[in-house]
């Protein structure tokens, strides 16, 4: 061990940490003394000493609970994983047996992944863990990290980018983005889409994304185009149905594209080369790395992800047969 780390090690209580995680995890300073046996001003004691061995507020009271700070959500990350480790240690190892599991597993899937996955994967775990329930979210445009800090969402899929360090990522597969529209649209004629063409058309996005901008957004910006979106849907699950009974085009991944065409009466085509590529990350906070059940979850989705995105890649259709996408991974 580093000897410049003792000095302040010695002076750091295991308690201390204890209740910080706690403080974390429910915002609250009565939640706390109740789940750590202590008194409420003893709570408030503990915060008051790491607020000075850290030098930072840590945790701020607004709007009836505390709430982190950016030094707090850093630190809580390394803290969760440090007391986990120690309570493996010290423990006799268990082997997780999904058939007993219980309680609620959060994902969140984005992209329109969720047509993809949703159905294997509540498939999988009925069959493996039929006590834990899934709670599966949408996720729009970039990554928002409040959705995993204040613990709305355990584990995401979707296309992020700028992820904090206090969050685990792992890249799972490439992929390429099309236009997607019914087969009667002026744009179904054409091979390949051009920018110049994109902006006589209308396109929609999704109602969280309104006046945000759009991983599409994001790409037109790098080209020096600029796309309005002319409508807002509700979520991505109806995306088909408008598509077939309007002049609206969106776009999408090439393996979300095969899906809605194998249910909708869709075409893709081909975007401009710089439109085109987006790489799909798995996301889950440091933090739930000690948690059995979401471990489990996390290797059950990238078995998932890679099973579907490789069979549906195996599909053909008349017009996708010479536009293989990169799969690679």
């Amino acid at each position: 061990m580093n000897a410049d780390l003792m000095p302040f090690l010695r002076r750091m209580d295991l308690n201390l940490l204890v209740t910080f995680d706690v403080l974390m995890r429910t915002g609250s300073a009565t939640e706390s003394a109740q789940l750590l046996n202590k008194t409420q001003p003893g709570v408030s004691r503990d915060l008051s000493r790491l607020r000075e061995i850290f030098t930072d507020p840590l945790l701020v009271w607004n709007q009836g609970q505390f709430q982190p700070t950016e030094r707090a959500l850093e630190l809580h990350a390394t803290v969760r994983e440090a007391l986990g480790t120690l309570e493996a240690a010290f423990h006799a190892p268990e082997s997780f047996n999904p058939a007993q599991a219980t309680g609620v597993i959060n994902i969140g899937l984005g992209a329109h992944l969720e047509i993809v996955l949703a159905g294997p994967l509540l498939r999988v775990l009925s069959e493996k863990a039929p006590e834990v329930i899934p709670r599966l979210h949408p996720v729009h445009g970039a990554f928002d990290p409040d959705q995993i800090d204040n613990k709305q969402i355990d584990i995401a899929i979707g296309l992020f980018r700028d992820i904090p360090k206090r969050i685990n990522a792992e890249r799972l597969f490439s992929d390429t983005r099309v236009a997607v529209m019914s087969p009667n649209h002026p744009l179904a004629s054409r091979e390949q889409i051009e920018l110049c063409h994109l902006k006589e058309y209308s396109f929609f996005a999704f109602s969280n994304m309104f006046q945000q901008r759009t991983n599409f957004d994001e790409a037109l910006k790098r080209t020096g185009y600029q796309l309005p979106f002319s409508a807002y849907l509700s979520g991505f699950g109806i995306t088909g149905f408008v598509l077939e009974q309007s002049n609206y085009v969106t776009t999408m991944p090439y393996v979300t594209a095969l899906a809605h065409i194998r249910h909708f009466n869709l075409v893709h085509r081909k975007l401009p080369l710089a439109l085109q590529p987006v790489t799909f990350y798995m996301i889950w906070p440091r933090r739930l790395e000690s948690d059995p059940l979401v471990n489990w979850s996390i290797k059950i989705l990238t078995d998932i992800t890679v099973h579907e995105v490789a069979k549906i890649n195996k599909t053909t259709f008349n017009d996708t047969e010479n536009y293989p996408p990169d799969f690679s991974g």
